[in-house]
């Protein structure tokens, strides 16, 4: 049998329905405490939709001291009713995800269509039409993991894309998957003089360069365009080398802050 998938790893490759995480707790491929942390996160991820996750997160509260009755009752009665209900083959998910995790593991013996087919099933099938999120709640969104949950929403004009973008930037542990996303927020503010949009992807930004201490170059020439002393600038200068940062943004936070202060005091004088 395979061995048990960690949620961190299961919780950026797919999204995850109710019955795939009870079969997959149901058939080792998932400790309790994992399954407990992903039902809590796609119950955030679809806010009031999530029911389902939410029984499932409530029956673990006793994992921690190893009673693990109630969650296996609990997924019991999830799995096979959603089962019967569509005629799906939950374990499918998790013969993906194994062979993606060996595959990150260097195993050669599992091909790149293979792999390409269970993302397009597993993750881009469920992205595309917004299943994988609740896009009528900010809070949902901010627990956005998924980038591809982001690229659908953008080229389905979803409303919260920017708010999804902000809770990439938040959750996501790398930045190269969260730039580029960013970028595009800001494009299209910029394209389309959106000031909400445009501060949601400067607020994505700010978290960015807060939490990875980076940023590209694409972001810094759109960064550019926006109005000064926001949250990106100000963060950008505090966590990210100073190498690193274009001259404009060196003068404006050094030469140019001093030449105003010393314009308001002539001034006032």
């Amino acid at each position: 049998m395979p061995a048990a998938l960690p949620a961190a790893f299961v919780r950026y490759a797919v999204a995850l329905d109710a019955v795939e995480l009870a079969w997959g707790y149901l058939h080792a491929r998932l400790t309790a405490e994992d399954t407990v942390e992903l039902a809590f996160l796609r119950r955030c991820d679809l806010g009031t939709e999530g029911i389902a996750f939410e029984r499932i997160h409530r029956a673990g509260a006793s994992v921690a001291t190893g009673r693990t009755a109630e969650l296996h009752a609990v997924c019991r009665e999830i799995a096979p009713a959603d089962e019967d209900g569509d005629g799906c083959d939950a374990g499918r998910i998790w013969d993906h995800l194994a062979g993606c995790r060996r595959a990150d593991h260097g195993d050669r013996t599992v091909t790149e269509s293979r792999l390409a087919a269970g993302r397009a099933e597993f993750l881009l099938a469920r992205a595309v039409p917004g299943r994988g999120m609740n896009w009528q709640e900010d809070s949902a969104l901010l627990g956005t993991d998924r980038p591809e949950e982001v690229d659908a929403a953008f080229a389905r004009g979803e409303e919260r894309v920017g708010v999804a973008v902000i809770g990439l930037a938040l959750t996501h542990p790398s930045p190269q998957a969260i730039l580029p996303r960013v970028a595009r927020t800001l494009e299209r503010a910029l394209a389309a003089d959106d000031a909400g949009l445009r501060h949601q992807g400067i607020v994505a930004l700010a978290h960015t360069a807060r939490l990875h201490r980076t940023v590209d170059a694409r972001c810094l020439a759109l960064l550019r365009r926006c109005p000064r002393d926001t949250e990106a600038d100000m963060d950008l200068w505090a966590y990210v080398p100073r190498r690193r940062l274009p001259w404009w943004l060196w003068w404006h936070r050094s030469v140019g802050r001093r030449w105003r202060a010393v314009r308001r005091r002539l001034r006032r004088d």
